[in-house]
């Protein structure tokens, strides 16, 4: 019976999220990624360096002098980058570890890109890309299966150096060091204000966070990097259906959520790259489980919010929620760590862009344009993450209808009600009459036949739904009165 709640609440979606949004921007989110100026020579007598490397780490010195010139013009504070010791903060993490986007792609070259990387244009077939990614799967499962998946995929770019190899070695390392503990982050929960939302949500919440617990246990970039598969699912399937009751002419005054919806799995879409690029994505069951998780996910949420729009923006609330915990805990964890390591190129390119429109358009609670984000290490930016998660919070808090949150209860309450009277009903029927009457007449209440005739949703009810434990001793009672009064005789 909790899955016929939903199907009790209003159909009706939420108003438009704000009165009036600026209109969305023609051109995509343009990442600062272009090419490297020339650096003028010091001197005349300056030559060009014979060891490439060498000269490649000259126009990179030359390039972060030009925007730093840039950013003091503009009247920006900037904080002096730290004492890395793994790594360097000029290639700012060049080696990218992402399982998916050497073998799939991406939209950012770089340096270690693999040849479908910087193709412009759309993609081949469905057939053709399938069966890529079947063979390309089949390898690594069978690699796991034998136990020889490798730990970290290795960057194979031309012109590494040793220095920067053993520089990769060494981030590895540190990264395997990094530490979460599930307890402390439900005792974050416990201390903060809870999310509120009706027990048709909860119960699964809880379960998935209970398995993300168990299956990624000791792994916390493992876990980032599913949690964000997933994390973008939910504002895909509600601009899907946002854009399904325009077509049918039966919701048009959500146009403007949409925007914001997009701007939200355009930056999930960035988290996820970000723990990519950590090595989030090696082993070849996490990509299984966060594949299929994803388009389960996705049909779930389609179908939770035909039945209520706002209880799938309140589950989606109760889990970026969760994910500002999350983070929240692991950053206070390994702020010491984290602070010693540099930023992915990723990170640099998606929160210091020049066009930072789409970014600024899912920042519904505060002011627009207020976080301007400067990432010095692997510290900032997992705190932009986390505020970024919390700023999906106050997102998703706002689309929801209040109303509808409180018919939720009422709802659960008639269905557990027509549940407990159904299994009232099914004892009735099959207790023998004299027994039934005997108990009732000795002043026993049949709990225990309640009980069985109920199933676990009649421990359920006594154990955490006091009102309707009432509500049902009431009922009880009443056929008491019925059978001392002679009224069923």
């Amino acid at each position: 019976m909790l899955f016929l709640t939903p199907l009790l609440l209003s159909l009706s979606p939420r108003p438009p999220l704000r009165a009036s949004r600026p209109a969305l921007a023609s051109s995509r989110l343009r990442l600062s990624s272009s090419s490297s100026p020339s650096s003028p020579s010091s001197s005349p007598s300056a030559s060009l360096p014979t060891d490439l490397h060498a000269h490649r780490r000259h126009l990179l010195d030359a390039l972060e002098q030009v925007e730093t010139a840039i950013r003091a013009e503009g009247g920006e504070i900037l904080r002096p980058p730290p004492s890395v010791g793994v790594g360097t903060r000029r290639s700012v993490y060049e080696p990218s570890y992402g399982y998916l986007s050497k073998s799939a792609g991406s939209y950012v070259a770089t340096d270690n890109a693999s040849p479908l990387d910087g193709r412009a244009g759309p993609p081949s077939s469905a057939l053709d890309l399938a069966v890529r990614s079947f063979l390309r799967e089949c390898v690594e499962l069978t690699r796991a299966l034998w136990g020889k998946e490798e730990a970290v995929a290795e960057p194979k770019a031309n012109g590494v150096s040793v220095q920067e190899t053993l520089e990769a070695a060494a981030f590895r390392e540190e990264l395997a060091k990094l530490e979460l503990s599930n307890e402390a982050i439900w005792e974050r929960e416990r201390q903060r204000e809870q999310v509120d939302a009706p027990l048709v949500l909860k119960l699964p919440y809880y379960v998935l966070c209970y398995a993300l617990d168990i299956f990624f246990d000791g792994r916390p970039i493992a876990r980032f990097w599913f949690l964000e598969t997933v994390a973008r699912i939910p504002y895909f399937s509600y601009i899907s259906m946002l854009h399904l009751y325009e077509s049918l002419g039966w919701w048009r005054r959500s146009a403007e959520t949409k925007q914001v919806h997009f701007a939200e799995e355009w930056n999930e879409f960035h988290h996820l790259l970000i723990m990519e690029s950590l090595g989030g994505d090696q082993r070849w069951a996490d990509r299984f489980l966060a594949r299929h998780a994803a388009i389960l996910y996705y049909w779930l949420l389609i179908f939770l919010w035909i039945a209520s729009p706002t209880l799938a923006y309140n589950f989606s609330e109760l889990i970026e929620a969760h994910a500002v915990d999350t983070y929240a805990e692991f950053v206070d964890a390994n702020a010491p760590r984290l602070r010693a390591l540099p930023a992915p190129r990723i990170a640099r390119l998606y929160y210091e862009a020049d066009d930072l429109h789409y970014f600024d358009e899912f920042q519904t609670v505060g002011p627009r344009g207020a976080r301007r984000p400067r990432l010095a290490s692997l510290y900032d930016v997992f705190s932009q993450v986390r505020d970024d998660e919390a700023a999906h919070v106050g997102t998703m808090a706002q689309c929801q209808d209040a109303a509808a949150l409180v018919r939720a209860p009422r709802a659960e309450a008639f269905a557990f009600a027509a549940a407990g009277g159904a299994a009232a009903a099914r004892l009735l029927l099959e207790t023998p009459a004299d027994t039934l009457a005997a108990k009732l007449l000795d002043g026993e209440l049949p709990v225990e036949e309640l009980q069985a005739a109920a199933g676990e949703g009649g421990a359920l009810l006594e154990a955490a739904l006091e009102p309707i434990s009432d509500a049902l001793e009431a009922l009880v009672a009443f056929f008491l009165t019925l059978f001392e009064s002679g009224g069923l005789s």
